[in-house]
């Protein structure tokens, strides 16, 4: 028993002494320490010590033991060499070594004694794989005897990693520096060991001694948690300040994730001694993880109490996808100062709501292109991008990165593409003048902001000039910023004819410019096909010009489809309104538009008017006919454009030509209001004559030489009374075919039959509508109408009302100007404006014209009254 408590104390003693001590008093070399290697090439001594065995051949020896002690270290060793040490007769004492084989390719440190001539010195070397470097090169010692060698060795390495070489005499305890270096190329080891290379005759000549391994200043300072770091969705890596003892640091107890709540599954060592992995069952997902760690010791059996929790924060790896992050602004032209620094930059936005890494994604322009470092866009976040010499100049703005070759941006145009770090592109625009939408904001000192990075449209349906004070937003939301995204969805409003090729077609709102120009979305029936070319009309592309190649067929009705088109948003047409029927009507031809009625002298705070009638037996367009006079030379001058845009007018119609249609509805009963065309400029029309003129791609359609003396020569005025034609089967100029306007109708028919107009009766006729009438304002027969038609014009009439006794009880009408045709109205009133007593009544219908022509008609009524 006492034996076994001698041997556990003296056990303790080394382990708390050192790494490594060995006298060799024990007497051999496979426990306390345990050697291993080319063991049979050495053995001990009587005098207990190490010393290489006699070999028939030249060869190289080495024996080791395990040895992790590598900085705060000292070494301590006697050699003695019993011949002349030389490049073929040589020692080396690996202090530091991460190999077991001392003479194969390895990281370490070594003392070697040998080298050409008589006087040797103890130099200090660093071994990095097969590449050896001096590092300390101490100076040659002179000794009596050449053919022996006998020294002793102590080298020391602090923390910071000085190395010291000194050496003593065999029997002093003096020991003498003889130099130093810093070197920190390795700071962790394995092993410590001797190697030999001789030759046979020297073979048994190498003796060595009193190995000591230790700190070199006591070690009583805890281990320290230095870091950690997320391998992948899985695995954690733990960073301590120097190796731990196994049998704590690789138990998955000692350690615990605070968001999971959970220990490692399990926990490995690494090749670095003082690094481990813990391996966890479930995966990380973005964001902050603290671990904390307890009952771990290193190697001298500090404890880690303190600072026992550290945190790190994971970006889940996430791949970006095209748009993910976008170019959202640019400051091409800083030039005028308006408030933003002097010098170009470019926002990036991620608009999604994951982190994502930026190391060795590329941002260039056509000719430039800069790499990114490592960085991580934030979710959401804007970052500024800039020269690296402006990053200060942007830095009050929000978070800015400084590219060291930065692709300078054109002011008029350029084209700016951003690529992950596998050169997929993320997002690319082309960006000019027009994007500003501001001919003075493009001339600089204001950036061109993104208005949605959702919208499906580019170019300038997502561009325009900031609306900032300062001229741009750097790192926050953009001044223009605003969701373009709809659920209107897109519909035909309506389509125009321009000219024989070319259509104008109207939605009712914004469509997506690139859709819109794609002519394969477009389709005419009738054999034409799709158009030539299709242009969407900046800056609202809400209307698209459609233009074909060959003229669309005149004179029938076309069915324009249009399919694939989307608003900004997404959202496709609806296929409910997705057609429209096109119709170009035929060249005019001559008598086809016909001059109908003219006012040439309207009324006070009135408007000139032309009628014209389509004599035609087909639909004719008002916007391929011009109005205008004759000149002096008898050539058309003073023309003026009807219309810009088409204007149908049905066969057997009356259409009326004015530059304020809302005047001639206050002066005239419009019949037809529909049935009138607002032009901006008329031709000058004098009243006592002139020439109006219908003029066609063919020529002249129909000329009519107006005088004044045209008019009823009973009129006193004939101011607002206009002209009426009275034959369309007769020429305009023929004598009486222009006449005034009845007096009956108000001295003009705008939008309506001539009243003036010749009948197809045969004889002159009067008639009522109905031979009884009671004006008690039921809403049923409540006034007498006279109609009349006459076969001839220029009629004045009488219409007087008698009782049954003969008595005279109401002038309808007296020397009135009456039309071919028309009506009277009596609503049973006397002259005196009270309504007459039932009974039985009689009209008397006169008519007289200046020639003397005279023709009367009687016919009886009954007025009737309700009885109470």
């Amino acid at each position: 028993m006492r034996k076994t408590l001698l041997f556990l104390l003296l056990l303790c003693s080394k382990l708390t002494f050192g790494q490594l001590h060995d006298d060799f008093s024990d007497g051999n070399l496979t426990e306390n320490p345990t050697w291993q290697g080319q063991v049979s090439q050495f053995y001990i001594t009587a005098d207990k010590k190490l010393r290489s065995s006699l070999s028939v051949t030249a060869q190289t020896v080495s024996i080791f033991s395990a040895n992790n002690l590598a900085l705060n270290a000292k070494w301590e060793f006697s050699v003695q060499l019993n011949f002349d040490p030389s490049t073929t007769n040589l020692t080396r004492i690996y202090l530091i070594a991460d190999k077991e084989d001392l003479s194969s390719s390895l990281n370490g440190y070594f003392i070697q004694i040998g080298e050409s001539g008589s006087a040797d010195s103890y130099d200090l070397y660093r071994q990095t794989g097969n590449l050896i470097s001096k590092i300390i090169d101490c100076p040659t010692k002179n000794r009596a005897d050449i053919n022996y060698l006998s020294t002793k060795l102590r080298i020391t390495r602090d923390d910071f990693g000085k190395w010291e070489l000194f050496s003593a005499a065999p029997n002093s305890a003096i020991y003498n520096l003889e130099g130093s270096v810093i070197d920190n190329t390795f700071t962790n080891t394995n092993y410590f060991g001797v190697y030999a290379r001789y030759t046979a005759t020297r073979s048994d000549g190498f003796i060595f001694d009193d190995f000591k391994i230790e700190e070199l200043v006591a070690d009583l300072t805890p281990p320290r948690l230095l870091g950690i770091k997320v391998v992948d969705d899985y695995e954690l890596e733990v960073t301590f300040s120097e190796k731990l003892a196994v049998s704590s640091s690789l138990v998955a107890q000692n350690y615990r994730l605070k968001e999971q709540g959970t220990n490692p599954l399990s926990v490995s060592a690494t090749n670095e001694s003082n690094i481990v992995r813990l391996h966890f069952t479930n995966a990380f997902e973005t964001g902050q993880y603290s671990l904390v760690v307890h009952n771990l010791k290193d190697l001298k059996g500090n404890e880690l109490i303190e600072n026992n929790e550290i945190s790190t924060f994971f970006v889940k790896p996430y791949v970006a996808l095209k748009g993910d992050v976008i170019i959202n602004e640019i400051f091409a032209d800083p030039s005028p100062v308006v408030g933003l620094p002097p010098a170009e930059f470019v926002e990036i936005w991620n608009t999604t709501p994951h982190y994502i890494k930026l190391a060795g994604w590329k941002y260039r322009d056509l000719t430039t292109t800069a790499t990114f470092l490592a960085d991580t866009l934030k979710p959401n976040e804007r970052i500024i991008l800039c020269s690296a010499a402006d990053t200060n100049l942007f830095k009050v703005y929000g978070r800015v990165i400084g590219l060291s070759t930065w692709p300078s941006l054109n002011n008029d145009k350029d084209k700016l593409s951003l690529l992950n770090a596998q050169n997929i592109l993320i997002d690319e625009v082309f960006y000019n003048e027009n994007l500003y939408k501001d001919v003075i904001k493009s001339k600089g000192g204001y950036s061109l902001e993104l208005i949605d990075p959702r919208n499906n449209c580019v170019g300038t349906q997502n561009w325009q000039a900031s609306i900032a004070a300062l001229g741009g937003t750097p790192g926050t939301e953009n001044s223009v910023y605003r969701k373009q995204l709809s659920i209107t969805i897109p519909k035909i409003l309506k389509a125009t004819v321009i000219n024989g090729t070319t259509i104008s077609l109207d939605f009712n709102k914004s469509i997506d410019s690139l859709r819109g120009s794609l002519v394969t979305n477009y389709s005419l029936n009738n054999g034409t096909g799709v158009p030539e070319s299709a242009k969407p009309q900046w800056p609202d592309f809400s209307t698209v010009i459609l233009k074909w190649a060959i003229p669309i067929d005149k004179g029938r009705e076309h069915t324009l489809s249009v399919d694939q088109i989307t608003d900004c948003a997404g959202n496709l047409i609806d296929q409910t309104s997705n057609t429209l029927k096109i119709f170009l009507a035929k060249e005019v031809l001559a008598n086809e538009l016909m001059i109908s009625e003219i006012l040439v002298n309207p009324k006070a705070g009135g408007v000139d008017f032309i009628e014209v009638y389509n004599n035609a037996a087909e639909v004719k367009d008002l916007a391929t006919v011009k109005l205008g006079t004759i000149d002096g030379n008898g050539n058309p001058s003073n023309i003026k454009t009807i219309s810009t845009t088409p204007v149908l007018i049905p066969p057997k119609a009356y259409w009326v030509l004015t530059t304020d249609p809302e005047v001639i509805s206050q002066h005239y009963e419009l019949k037809n209001p529909v049935n009138i065309t607002k032009m901006n400029a008329m031709p000058t029309y004098t009243n006592e004559e002139g020439t109006v003129i219908l003029l066609g791609a063919l020529g002249v359609i129909d000329r009519f030489d107006y005088r004044e003396d045209m008019h009823f020569s009973m009129l006193q005025i004939a101011k607002g009374v206009s002209l009426e034609r009275v034959s369309f089967h007769k020429s305009a100029n023929e004598k009486g075919n222009f006449k005034s306007a009845s007096q009956a109708s108000g001295f003009a028919t705008p939008s309506y039959r001539n009243s003036q107009e010749e009948s197809s009766g045969i004889s002159n006729k009067i008639w009522f509508s109905s031979k009884v009438f009671s004006p008690d304002g039921d809403g049923f027969d409540d006034a007498l109408q006279i109609n009349f038609e006459l076969i001839d014009h220029d009629f004045l009439a009488n219409v007087t009302i008698y009782n049954d006794k003969g008595v005279m009880i109401k002038k309808l009408a007296r020397n009135s100007n009456i039309a071919k045709a028309g009506s009277f109205i009596w609503d049973g009133s006397n002259d005196g404006g009270a309504t007459s007593k039932i009974g039985i009544y009689l009209v008397k219908f006169e008519i007289f014209a200046l020639n003397g022509r005279a023709y009367n008609f009687e016919k009886f009524c009954v007025l009737a009254l309700k009885l109470n």
